[in-house]
């Protein structure tokens, strides 16, 4: 029997080895989580101002120039700034790479002439309103190596839809005619997850030059002109990327 114990402790020993030896051996890490996929969508959703500074500029001797020949001389044209919600939805092509199409809900403007020597006889100076809608294809170049802060710029062209033309002034069948324009952009997503954010965006529409037109007041005088508009778009708000 004292042979049989001696063996039997032998074992035990050699167990009580292999096992403290495996405890001591390191727990391997665990593999790192795979890199989230890169986005194929993006949307923004924000507020957007349009800034037509400094002022709507006229080209060609001022807009509308002399009235018919009237004696009213318009120097210039005022818009004021307008507001509305604006919408940006994209594709990635590349990661990097994206073609956007960039649109808003169409806001009122009124358009008012300055200097207008005959504003106190007529008692207003305002020339007539419209509805207007935008909408801009832009191809986008998105930083991505700055972590949550991705920069972006895009170039492209938009088109100006009128959906109304409003003869609320002195100008009787006011219109402004539907208009291209070249657009260029710059911005920025700031990603406070893997796929919400924020974002600020800045656009500068060129070579935007509706023409005005309409009769003054109740003649048959027919008034026309090219302005020079050429405003600042500016909007921020929510992006999401999917």
């Amino acid at each position: 029997m004292t042979g049989a114990l001696k063996l039997w402790a032998a074992s035990l020993v050699a167990a009580f080895t292999v096992t403290c030896a495996h405890a001591a051996e390191p727990t391997p890490a665990p593999p790192p989580p795979p890199p989230p996929p890169e986005p194929i969508f993006f949307v923004h959703v924000g507020a957007l101002g349009v800034f037509t500074l400094p002022n709507a500029q006229p080209e060609g001797g001022g807009v509308f120039g002399v009235l018919g020949g009237s004696g009213a001389t318009l120097t210039n044209v005022a818009i004021r700034p307008n507001y509305t919600l604006g919408l940006e939805a994209g594709y990635f092509i590349t990661p990097n790479i994206a073609l956007a199409l960039s649109a808003g809900v169409p806001p009122l403007i009124h358009i008012k002439a300055e200097n207008l020597n005959l504003t106190p006889l007529l008692g207003t100076n305002l020339l007539g309103s419209a509805r207007y809608g935008p909408l801009a294809l832009l191809l986008q170049y998105h930083f991505t190596s700055f972590g949550a802060i991705q920069p972006y710029f895009g170039v492209g062209g938009a088109y100006v839809v009128q959906f109304a033309n409003i003869s609320d002034g002195i100008l009787r069948n006011f219109s402004i005619d539907n208009n291209f324009a070249f657009v260029l952009q710059g911005g920025v997503d700031y990603m406070l997850t893997p796929n919400w954010g924020v974002f600020a965006d800045l656009k500068k529409a060129i070579y935007f030059n509706p023409d005005f037109q309409g009769e003054l007041l109740n003649t048959n005088i027919h008034v026309r002109t090219l302005g020079s508009l050429d405003p600042w778009v500016v909007s921020a708000g929510v992006t999401f990327k999917y």
